[in-house]
């Protein structure tokens, strides 16, 4: 193999603006030992934010699971489509691109199209590496940008999420608060379309979780995420454009934010109700 045929195998970062719409067809997933994911469920979802909530269990992790390739169908059909946009956010005809989770090869592609969180985990090699800063920079040897541009995408995303003053601390030094904020940084650090986040503020007091949502949805990316935490789908800052309440494995409520919790805090009242009668 020549040098010219290494350096087409290089993975090339997309700096185009996109957005992605992932689109579920009658799509569930029930698990090897019977127990149910999520039901048949039919829904696109290509809104810049989109918050997921309802109770444990209820099926959150497996739609985004679902959505991200984390997990197969087992029912149905999942598809994401990447769109192009223009300088006024619009998709630019005959530009878009479909990906099949459920085919390798799209799966594969997919991990560099969507930024994958979920909680404060970050890769076990972060822990091995010398600080953060090379941590995340390491993926990106891989693509075809140039050292200067790996550092400076590196000190931009750091800069953006307050992590400069830890760019050479080790990871295992990280409190909880810039755990959560490095492992949103490290799955943006190939630049995805999107990001898919389960819980993204999961553990963390008042302050800090309003330190990782601000930075999370001030930074300019598509966002799905799931959530406990009503107050990251309420306020106004946050610009969500649309949530969906999952009950019992599938879509109970799918509409604005302000009538989504609404209708999420009655479920939560008359399930409490039912208890009690028993």
């Amino acid at each position: 193999m020549g040098l010219m045929d290494l350096f087409a195998r290089k993975k090339t970062i997309d700096t185009r603006k996109r957005r992605l719409s992932f689109i579920l067809d009658d799509a569930g997933l029930t698990y090897e030992d019977g127990k149910t994911g999520l039901e048949p469920t039919t829904i696109t979802i290509d809104e810049k934010r989109v918050a997921v909530i309802g109770l444990n269990g209820a099926g959150k992790s497996t739609l985004l699971e679902l959505i991200d390739g984390s997990r197969k169908a087992t029912t149905g059909t999942v598809s994401v489509v990447r769109s192009i946009l223009d300088d006024d956010g619009e998709p630019v005809t005959g530009e878009d691109t479909a990906f099949d989770p459920a085919r390798k090869s799209d799966a594969k592609a997919l991990k560099d199209v969507i930024g994958i969180v979920r909680r404060e985990e970050i890769p076990q090699r972060y822990y091995m590496a010398e600080n953060i800063a090379e941590a995340v920079a390491e993926p990106l040897k891989k693509s075809s940008l140039p050292e200067g541009m790996r550092h400076e995408t590196v000190g931009a995303l750091f800069a953006h999420f307050g992590l400069t003053p830890y760019a050479r601390n080790k990871a295992a030094s990280l409190d909880s608060e810039k755990r959560h904020l490095l492992a949103i940084v490290g799955a943006l650090a190939i630049n995805p379309a999107a990001i898919v986040a389960d819980e993204p503020t999961k553990g963390l007091d008042e302050n800090a979780t309003r330190t990782v949502a601000r930075a999370l949805f001030g930074y300019d990316k598509q966002v799905v995420f799931a959530t406990h935490d009503l107050s990251l789908v309420t306020n106004p800052d946050y610009a969500i454009d649309r949530v969906i309440v999952l009950d019992e494995h599938r879509v109970a409520f799918d509409g604005p934010a302000k009538e989504a919790v609404d209708f999420y805090n009655d479920l939560i009242a008359r399930k409490y109700a039912e208890m009690t009668k028993k």
